[in-house]
C-alpha cells in the first residue's frame, strides 16, 4: 500500500501504485458539477482562467482509466439565445467561455456528463458549442441525443451514458427506455457506467426520500428506485448528481451506487453554505465482470478569496457519506473507514 501525505493528513492510496500493477482491475476518478465560472450576467471567472483548479486532486484524477464530471453549464462565447434559459429570480445561467475548456483537459478528465439542467443555458447554439469544445479538446461526453462514451481497458470494453430528470429520452423518471438501453449495452458484452442528475435540491437534500423527489414543484426522480432498476438490468456503476450535496453509497448486487457527488468546482455566486462546499472525489475500482473491488473518498473542500478546492482537513465529506450510507442502506455490505477507503465487508 501507498501512503500520501497532503498537509499532514495521510491518506492510504491503493490506487496511486501504478495502474500496470492493478492488472485486474479497472479504475474510475469520478466527481460532481463542475462549473468553472461564467461571463453571464457579468464576468465571475477565477483567476488566470482557472489554469491550476484542479491541481490538489490530480494524482487521483490521473491515476484512473476513467476520469469523469457533470458539466453544469454550456462552454459558449456568443450572446443569449432565444431558445436559452429565459431569466429571472434564481434562474442563473452560465457561459464557460471555450478556452476555459484547457482546464478540464490538463487535469486529465476524459468524459463529461452533459444530461443537466443547464446545458441549454444558452439554447441549441450553446448545446453545439459545448460538444465542438469538448470533443476538440479530446474529452468525451454523453447527454439526452444518446452519445455514449466508450473505452477499453485492456480487454474490457466500457460504455458510459448520462441520465437526467427530464423526459424521454434517457430519463430516470419515466425511465423505459432508458432501462432498455441499458440492456442492449449490456447484450454487446460491454460494462455499463450511468450518470444520473437526480434528486432535490435545498434543505436536507443530503438524505435521500424514498419515493418521486420534488423539487419547485419538479419530479427529479426517485434515485434508489431508478439505480435498483438499472442494475437489475446490467449497468455496473451508478453515478449520481444533482442535489449539490453529497450522498451516500450503497452496495447493490455487488455493484456500487454513489447517490450524489454533490458540488466539485463551482464559481463566484453559488452558495457554499452548509455541505455545498464538500467536494469529495471518489474513487473506484472494479473488475472485469462489473462488481465492485475496492474504492476511495477523497475529502476536497471548495474555498472562496480566491477559488479552489483544498483537501479537506476535517475529512467531512468522508464523515457525511459513512453517516448517511449507514444510515440509509444498513443492509448494504460497503465497508466505509475513517480514512475514506471503502471495501466490501468480509
Amino acid at each position: 500500500m501507498t501512503v500520501f501525505m497532503v498537509r499532514g493528513i495521510f491518506f492510504s492510496l491503493l490506487f496511486l501504485i501504478s495502474l500496470a500493477q492493478a492488472a485486474n482491475t479497472i479504475a474510475i476518478s469520478a466527481v460532481g458539477d463542475i462549473m468553472m465560472g461564467t461571463t453571464y450576467p457579468s464576468n465571475a471567472l477565477p483567476a488566470n482562467d482557472g489554469k491550476g483548479l484542479f491541481d490538489p486532486a490530480l494524482p487521483w484524477l490521473k491515476a484512473a482509466h476513467i476520469r469523469f464530471g457533470n458539466f453544469e453549464g454550456t462552454f459558449f462565447d456568443g450572446p443569449p439565445q432565444a431558445d436559452g434559459k429565459s431569466t429571472g429570480p434564481n434562474r442563473f445561467a452560465f457561459r464557460t467561455p471555450t478556452r476555459m475548456v484547457s482546464v478540464l483537459k490538463d487535469a486529465g478528465f476524459n468524459v463529461m456528463s452533459l444530461a443537466n439542467n443547464h446545458v441549454k443555458d444558452f439554447g441549441a447554439a450553446g448545446v453545439r458549442s459545448t460538444k465542438e469544445t469538448l470533443a476538440k479538446a479530446g474529452i468525451q461526453y454523453s447527454s439526452k441525443s444518446g452519445e455514449v462514451a466508450r473505452f477499453k481497458v485492456r480487454e474490457t470494453e466500457i460504455a458510459l451514458i448520462a441520465t437526467d430528470f427530464y423526459k424521454a429520452p434517457r430519463s430516470i423518471v419515466d425511465y423505459a427506455d432508458t432501462i432498455s438501453e441499458i440492456k442492449n449495452l449490456k447484450g454487446n458484452n460491454e460494462l455499463v457506467i450511468v450518470s444520473a442528475h437526480a434528486g432535490r435540491e435545498g434543505t436536507g437534500a443530503e438524505y435521500i426520500r424514498r419515493g418521486m423527489e420534488l423539487f419547485l414543484g419538479e419530479k427529479r426522480g426517485d434515485s434508489i428506485d431508478f439505480a435498483h432498476e438499472a442494475i437489475d438490468a446490467g449497468a455496473d456503476v451508478i453515478i449520481m448528481h444533482g442535489p449539490h450535496v453529497p450522498r451516500g453509497l450503497e452496495l447493490y448486487k455487488n455493484r456500487i451506487i454513489v447517490y450524489s457527488l454533490g458540488n466539485f468546482m463551482t464559481g463566484k455566486g453559488i452558495s457554499l453554505a452548509g455541505y455545498a462546499a464538500v467536494a469529495p472525489l471518489v474513487r473506484i475500482e472494479i473488475h472485469p465482470s462489473g462488481e465492485f473491488a475496492s474504492g476511495q473518498i477523497v475529502p476536497f473542500v471548495q474555498k472562496r478569496d480566491p477559488q479552489r478546492i483544498e483537501v479537506d482537513q476535517s475529512r467531512r465529506g468522508i464523515i457525511l457519506i459513512k453517516k448517511l450510507s449507514l444510515q440509509e442502506f444498513p443492509d448494504s455490505s460497503l465497508e466505509i473507514k475513517d480514512d475514506g477507503i471503502l471495501s466490501v465487508q468480509q
